[in-house]
């Protein structure tokens, strides 16, 4: 009988085992949010776009089907899609699941994927038997005793011990049935410019790292006698192979990643050390991103998960570009962000990463997590940190870090809590912020990247629109008598063009008939320098206005006067918000109670502008 034939029937005798064993209603979970719709169960479809879930799944009949864009299949051809993986390698991953074990298949008659997962499980074997019982491997086990791990963990993660050897692991390999071509495809082996191969790791602690799936796909190595020369970096990695894209892997995650979801948080930290001492101590939901940047692939996975992540990164590496990309990628997927921040000592010993932390108590590391802030309240805190609010171009600053910040979140709502923000603690009005920041937004869709202020500050702005209003009422006199039913005086924020709101109150009450030089010579008794200030105000209603509707100019009153009422109420809000943020310190009861009235009014006031 042909070979081939008589593996397609061991395959489907197994296939038929491992679907018995599981409820694809469970498996599928584990990608994607399924609700409950009668008998069957929906979600939005995680191979398009759609906003009305259509991708159905049956228990009944343990099938998937999209309305949407009519993928369907069993739980094979799911975990084959989402994963983008072939046949071999899905049945791998169900059957662990399923706690069926797969008969063994001729090396020659399996996939290239599953030969490289086989010659990476045989070596991750061999390091850990290395570390476990040989001479060689005692500087290993010497180094994890002192940095305080059990045999529990040791075993857990498979720590192991690469020997001083060029063949070593190459030749056991061989012995294994594996083509040295295919050792090589690994990564494990490097070939020399004779087209020899030499094993790539040598006296090295070894890291395996693994897949979501558990499966090893590759390696880290670290020097553990940095006192010898010729030995390379500090750190040797798997290069990248068929099974091994570190964009796509975070360490740690095939044991963390059920602890992730019942915790609905990702601890994120940089190295894979922070994440065994971490798992240690009890503090199971940690992954690592290895030194790299987040990227946006690892950060879907995770979303299978969760769409909360905690970063703790050494040596507040989340102001380095690398973490900021990282960060950026996970705002851009609506991800909920928090900075974990690490004292820089305990006990009198510096803290420059998770594992010093934990070294000194779990109870230190879990209380680091609790009082994880939002990455926006971190970027606020450290940059305002960085300026003096008495300097109006250090406020120019922050606003401008901030506000690039800001565009990075992809929910309005949340854009703008933080513009308002923003405004309050400048004790500058948000609307002139949210104009700066749709400019912004606008500019970086055509590659622009810088944030723009107008030349005058946000107090000239408000003059300048002063300065129109009373241009349009000494121009137009005819829409007088709403500007004094409808503009407050203290609503004008300049002196001297306050004074003359004042006298053309005065004056339009005696004279129904505006004639302006008659209001002139009453400016001129007053003080010469209001009569100039006045000329200059009707060559702006003409600079201005000139060709302006009576329709036209009425709106144009109506928006100047409902901006200025707008801005006058943002700042009586601002400081009322101040003055009860200190009452509360005081715990005075009764100012609170007075202060708090007044803030409703006020912005009750605000809704109805």
């Amino acid at each position: 009988m042909d070979s081939h034939y008589q593996i397609r029937i061991m395959l489907n005798s197994q296939t038929e085992e491992i679907k018995s064993k599981l409820d694809i209603i469970d498996v599928i979970s584990e990608y994607i949010q399924l609700k409950q719709a009668g008998a069957n169960w929906r979600a939005l479809c995680p191979f398009h776009n759609e906003k009305t879930p259509s991708f159905m799944v049956s228990r009944d009949k343990q099938i998937w089907h999209c309305f949407g864009c009519g993928e369907g299949g069993d739980v094979f051809t799911f975990v084959q899609k989402i994963e983008g993986l072939e046949f071999p390698e899905a049945l791998k991953i169900l059957a662990d699941k399923a706690g069926v074990k797969l008969k063994k298949v001729n090396p020659e008659l399996t996939s290239q994927k599953s030969k490289l997962l086989d010659i990476n499980r045989l070596a991750a074997e061999f390091f850990y038997q290395v570390m476990l019982k040989s001479q060689e491997g005692k500087i290993a086990r010497d180094y994890l005793a002192k940095r305080k791990l059990t045999n529990d963990t040791i075993s857990e993660f498979k720590l192991g011990y690469a020997p001083d050897s060029w063949d070593k692991l190459l030749n056991i390999l061989i012995k294994k049935g594996f083509k040295p071509n295919d050792i090589f495809l690994s990564g494990l082996v490097v070939k020399n410019d004779k087209g020899q191969l030499y094993d790539r790791f040598r006296q090295r602690l070894m890291f395996p790292i693994f897949d979501q799936h558990a499966n090893v796909v590759g390696f880290t190595g670290r020097i553990l006698d940095e006192r010898k020369e010729n030995q390379g970096g500090k750190y040797v990695n798997t290069p990248q192979t068929l099974i091994y894209n570190k964009s796509l892997v975070l360490y740690g995650l095939d044991k963390a990643k059920s602890e992730i979801k019942n915790k609905s948080l990702a601890i994120i930290v940089e190295g894979n050390m922070d994440v065994i001492a971490s798992h240690q101590a009890g503090v199971k939901n940690v992954v690592a991103s290895s030194g790299t940047a987040l990227t946006q692939e690892q950060l879907k996975i995770l979303q299978r998960y969760t769409n909360n992540l905690a970063l703790s990164f050494d040596a507040d590496l989340a102001g380095q570009a690398a973490a900021e990309r990282g960060i950026d990628n996970a705002l851009s997927l609506g991800l909920n962000i928090k900075i974990i921040q690490l004292p820089k000592e305990i006990n009198g010993q510096l803290i420059k990463d998770p594992d010093d932390c934990i070294k000194q108590g779990a109870k230190y590391w879990q209380e680091c997590i609790a009082k994880a802030v939002s990455i926006m309240d971190f970027y606020f805190a450290k940059i305002f940190s960085q300026y003096d609010l008495n300097q109006p171009q250090d406020k120019k600053e922050i606003a401008a870090k901030l506000l690039k910040q800001i565009a990075k979140l992809s929910d309005q709502v949340e854009q703008d809590y933080w513009l308002k923000k923003l405004g309050q603690k400048l004790s500058v009005s948000d609307i002139i912020l949210r104009e700066t920041f749709d400019n912004y937004l606008t500019e970086k869709k055509d590659g622009g990247e810088v944030i723009k202020f107008e030349e005058s500050s946000p107090k000239n702005r408000e003059q300048l629109l002063a300065e129109q209003i009373l241009a349009l009422g000494l121009k137009f006199p005819q829409h007088f008598q709403y500007l004094i039913d409808h503009l407050d005086l203290e609503i004008i924020p300049d002196p001297e063009l306050k004074e003359i709101y004042k006298e053309l109150i005065l004056y339009y009450n005696d004279n129904k008939d505006f004639n302006y030089s008659e209001f002139e010579k009453l400016l001129l008794q007053k003080d010469e320098k209001l009569v100039n200030v006045s000329s200059t105000l009707l060559l702006l209603a003409d600079k201005d206005f000139f060709d302006f509707s009576e329709i036209q100019l009425s709106q144009e009153i109506i928006n100047i006067i409902r901006f200025l009422k707008r801005n006058l109420l943002e700042k009586k809000i601002t400081q009322l918000q101040k003055l009860i943020a200190e009452a509360e310190k005081q715990n005075n009861n009764e100012q609170i109670e007075i202060l708090s009235k007044d803030f409703s009014l006020l912005t009750e006031q605000l809704n109805n502008l």
